[in-house]
């Protein structure tokens, strides 16, 4: 395991092929479960020149197991979308609506929202974090150090004048340097995510009012439902209560494998957003391009549905 960080990108010179099979050696000779094995590499492997073959992890584990074991693998089949018309039963989620209305939405917060987003920043960091808790915030490109403070800093930052960024990643951080899919150096990547606490759901295409509508009648744990200042509504889940999360990791396949491929996508959420590190827009902040607030339309300390 404290190998894979350093896994060769495909087609960049360094043997990719090689280093797989030699991972998958190193895991059946440990008794590592296969299919763990299987999800740990393709976490690890970062994007390259070339296209890294389906077929090429499990080939290499089937033999590994074969030279070793004397047995083969055979990986699991893609489980099939519990939703299945994802039209449909989004439509019904939201004809079952009781609010339609942002200022119905806002009202009906557990936590009583400032009439001021200026006052936004601080009351989600106060509701949803530890004052320890590393968390990152800052412009879309930035990846330095700097964008990652303790909340209370950063609530203390913003108190003395200081303005939030348009972005927040709303899991806690490590704080330590890690490697992007590209395999280039950052602070802010999937494996520096220390807690899946939150994955970030939007809508693409989906009517302002139908988004109101769908979140406050979805039968999940919602933390926050954010404003974008543009045409979609960013909705935390608070992933702790849906299953035991205990690394990021973990979270990530639980997410991406069950909560967003089985049922959100096909209801036409954004496909991409399943990763702990995904950004969200942070309330309290001022989108000139748009002339409007980032701020927030609901928030529980707790993770509730809407209705």
């Amino acid at each position: 395991n404290n190998k894979l960080p350093n896994a060769p990108a495909p087609g960049t010179g360094a043997d990719c092929h090689s280093w797989i099979m030699s991972m998958a050696n190193l895991g059946i000779m440990g008794g590592k479960d296969p299919h763990e094995i299987e999800a740990d590499l393709r976490r690890a492997i970062p994007r390259g020149k070339r296209r890294l073959l389906n077929s090429e992890i499990p080939d290499a584990i089937n033999k590994a197991m074969n030279d070793l074991k004397g047995g083969s693998f055979v990986p699991r089949r893609k489980p099939e979308p519990v939703v299945k018309d994802g039209k449909a039963a989004r439509q019904r989620i939201i004809d079952q609506a009781k609010i339609t209305t942002e200022v119905d939405l806002f009202e009906a917060s557990p936590i009583r929202l400032w009439d001021d987003p200026k006052g936004d920043p601080v009351l989600l960091l106060e509701t949803l974090y530890e004052p320890t808790d590393l968390v990152w915030i800052g412009e879309r490109h930035q990846t330095g150090i700097n964008t990652i403070m303790a909340v209370q800093d950063w609530i203390a930052y913003i108190r003395c004048g200081g303005k939030a960024g348009p972005h927040i990643i709303p899991n806690p951080m490590t704080g330590q340097e890690g490697t992007t899919k590209d395999g280039k150096p950052s602070f802010r990547t999937d494996n520096t995510v220390k807690t899946y606490r939150f994955c970030v759901a939007e809508f693409d295409g989906l009517s302002r009012e139908d988004q109101i509508r769908f979140w406050s009648a979805v039968k999940l744990p919602i933390a926050a439902l954010i404003d974008s200042g543009g045409k979609s509504i960013h909705a935390w889940i608070d992933v702790q209560k849906l299953a035991k999360v205990e690394t990021a990791e973990q979270g990530e396949a639980n997410i991406k494998d069950r909560l967003y491929s089985q049922i959100l996508v096909p209801m036409g959420i954004d496909s991409q957003c399943s990763n702990p590190s995904r950004l969200s827009r942070m309330p309290g902040h001022y989108r000139e391009e748009k002339q409007a607030w980032q701020r927030l339309l609901w928030l529980s300390k707790d993770g509730q549905a809407i209705c």
